[in-house]
């Protein structure tokens, strides 16, 4: 009937109003519809629920220790909850972690891996020291690894998110055996956790032999492939010849064909090496001459202050608040013109600066703001539980309550005070229309009102608590809740970079979405501050998630999405541009151009290259068929063979010239924009 769940006594839902016969279900339902008890877990099929038995009332705690005694010193703690520390050391090496091929490992496994670790060298500590064995798993013998099992399976999954063998034997393990047991942690340590299967390569149907001949063939510009039907059964018809794997589908052709890095190689020999530049070459982007931050509550309303704006017109705007419920001290706030995502964003990371812990437990409204948010996993990098709050109902969110007397006890002293919520029915808490029109002159600046709104926010939070006469301050400072873990640098990273709802496409431009109506473009750069043309070339049209800090939008990060979840890629920087008149540039600008425009010559170079040796090693060059390969436009050097004719300088500027009866394409910054 009594456990400790999560170091905290608790006691079973059912059997406080069947074999215990404290109280009947009816008042058991009513006390937790009104949050008098405390859920630790929810009940479902097989599972009782949990109630904290500290948040009983008195009355039937009185009751319990009368008929079965004081469960605190009846009911066991099992203390090995109490050699769970976090590991630092395994979060730095899983977070910089590389696979073989180079990509890091996906989110969900990195912290996979560090609960794993964090459990076993708490085992590690049990085995080894004598004291802790007999405090973790007692005086008995007995068999330690199903000990050892059943303490690790009751631990919370959403804390610890772990995938540790059930089994007693699989879980202690051999030097050669599961990849994730305790033999083999100790073995190989944080690596000996790697699952084996990363980066394995047997799925992949075409060699690379076969590869350049698929890839020769697609670029071939004499005999040329209609489409991928033809080549898939070209490639069949040869593979037996050749050794190779007999393909099923044409998808597997396509797939590899288009492959962001692959697709660059053939696109100009298809469709023209001007087309392919358009596509794949870095764009530069140009500016048109001009000359000149136990239970939390979140809520937004009125500021409740009139003020005049920069018109000479009386205004108001929102406030966000967020509110500690049992000390009821304003956290964190933001004040805007509406109530938004960011407005939510700004208050939960000032609240959690200002805490320095997590919350359990936050209740929010279900606004269009807080749905985003949620589509971002913010709310659950923040708390346990993010519950949505009834709406219209008031009651049910006490931060409502709180703001209501905050209002009457400290806003309403000012004579711009604009009156409480239209539901507010007492003659006092209107504002005093005719007295304020007549002196919207006299109305304070909107710094002003943000200067006084946080005096008043110091005042409630230094004031004394309605209910323990304590202040409200002192009271949230000399409560500890074991429950609410410290926050670290790592978490803030993670808590408040949101994640963009939809994917963003990369093109020649670089990386660029809209976020509250402005325009943000991001480019890839090398060490030396420049555009990294082959990561560009590599990734125009592929899709890419991206994360962002809303109040440092000069950096962000992109990420790939496979069925293991985000895997991070690299950062990209806001894009670098430059005037389009000389008049307006700066002295940077011109050799910043110029050194640009070389390394796109010379990315144009290697992707034409690239693609003419496969073919002269295929023997489909057009010279392999008496015919010239054109030149490179615009560049002097290109891709030499040593055999057949020269090739003769492409014309293809004369004859862009007789289809628009333009001047020759002069290779400027014009043309390169």
């Amino acid at each position: 009937m009594f456990e400790y769940y999560n170091n905290i006594l608790c006691v079973q839902g059912g059997w406080l109003y069947n074999e215990g016969n404290i109280l009947s279900i009816n008042n058991y339902r009513n006390l937790v519809r009104r949050g008098f008890l405390n859920i630790m877990r929810r009940g479902c099929k097989g599972t009782p629920a949990l109630i904290e038995y500290d948040s009983l009332p008195e009355r039937f705690r009185n009751v319990i220790v009368k008929n079965d005694g004081n469960p605190h010193k009846t009911t066991k703690l099992n203390p090995f909850k109490d050699y769970l520390e976090t590991d630092i050391l395994a979060i730095e090496f899983y977070n910089n972690y590389t696979l073989d091929d180079g990509s890091a490992l996906p989110q969900k496994n990195i912290k996979q891996y560090i609960a794993e670790a964090e459990i076993l060298n708490a085992v590690k500590i049990v085995l080894e020291n004598k004291t802790a064995k007999r405090r973790a798993l007692g005086k008995g013998t007995g068999n330690i690894w199903a000990n050892i099992s059943e303490i690790i399976q009751e631990l919370p999954r959403h804390k610890y998110p772990h995938s540790l063998p059930v089994h007693p034997r699989r879980l202690q393990g051999s030097k050669k055996g599961n990849s994730r047991s305790y033999s083999r942690y100790m073995l190989h340590s944080y690596e000996g956790l790697i699952h084996k299967g990363f980066c394995n390569k047997n799925s992949e149907k075409i060699n690379d032999d076969a590869k350049h001949w698929v890839l020769s063939r697609w670029a071939d510009r004499v005999y040329k492939v209609a489409n991928t039907k033809q080549l898939f059964n070209e490639y069949n018809e040869k593979a037996e010849s050749k050794g190779w794997k007999q393909l099923k589908d044409e998808k597997a052709i396509y797939n590899y064909l288009h492959q962001e890095e692959i697709k660059s190689l053939w696109y100009g020999h298809r469709y023209g090496e001007l087309k392919a530049k358009e596509k794949f070459i870095y764009q530069f982007s140009t500016e048109l001459p001009s000359m000149r931050d136990s239970l939390w509550y979140s809520d937004g309303t009125k500021l409740n202050f009139y003020y005049l704006d920069d018109n000479g017109k009386v205004a108001t705007r929102q406030v966000y608040e967020v509110m500690d419920v049992y000390s009821e001290v304003f956290l964190g706030y933001h004040i805007s013109k509406t109530e938004d995502y960011e407005a939510q964003y700004n208050a939960y990371k000032m609240a959690i600066k200002t805490a320095g812990h997590r919350p359990y437990q936050i209740g929010v409204d279900n606004q269009g703001g807080h749905k985003k948010l949620d589509s971002g996993d913010f709310f659950t990098k923040i708390t346990r539980m993010a519950i949505k709050t009834q709406p219209y109902n008031g009651k049910s969110k006490t931060i409502e309550n709180a703001f209501g007397r905050f209002q009457m006890q400290y806003l309403k002293k000012y004579w711009f005070f604009t009156g409480q919520n239209v539901t507010a029915t007492a003659k006092e808490s209107k504002a005093n229309m005719e007295f304020i029109l007549a002196n919207t002159k006299n109305l304070p600046t909107l710094k002003e009102v943000i200067k006084i709104y946080e005096q008043c926010r110091e005042e409630w939070n230094n004031a004394t608590h309605y209910n323990t006469g304590e202040p409200k301050n002192e009271m949230y400072r000399t409560s500890e809740n074991p429950k609410s873990p410290e926050v670290s640098l790592w978490d803030m990273v993670d808590m408040f970079w949101l994640l963009r709802a939809k994917p963003v496409t990369c093109s020649a431009y670089g990386i660029s979405f809209k976020e509250k109506k402005v325009e943000y473009t991001y480019m890839v750069h090398d060490e030396n501050r420049m555009p990294d043309m082959d990561w560009l070339r590599k990734n125009v049209d592929k899709k890419f998630h991206i994360k962002f800090d809303p109040e440092n939008m000069d950096v962000v990060y992109l990420y790939e999405k496979d069925a293991l979840g985000l895997r991070f890629v690299t950062a990209a920087e806001t894009k670098i541009k430059v005037h389009r008149g000389k008049q307006e540039q700066e002295d940077w600008e011109a050799s910043y151009i110029q050194e640009v425009i070389e390394n796109q010559k010379a990315t144009r170079l290697a992707m034409v290259n690239d693609t003419d040796a496969i073919l002269e090693a295929h023997g489909v060059l057009p010279e392999d068929y008496g015919l010239n390969t054109p030149k490179v436009s615009g560049i002097k050097s290109t891709y030499k063979k040593n055999k057949g004719k020269k090739a003769k300088k492409s014309d293809i500027g004369q004859h862009t010239k007789e289809v628009s009866n333009e001047e020759n394409e002069e290779i400027n910054i014009y043309n390169m924009m």
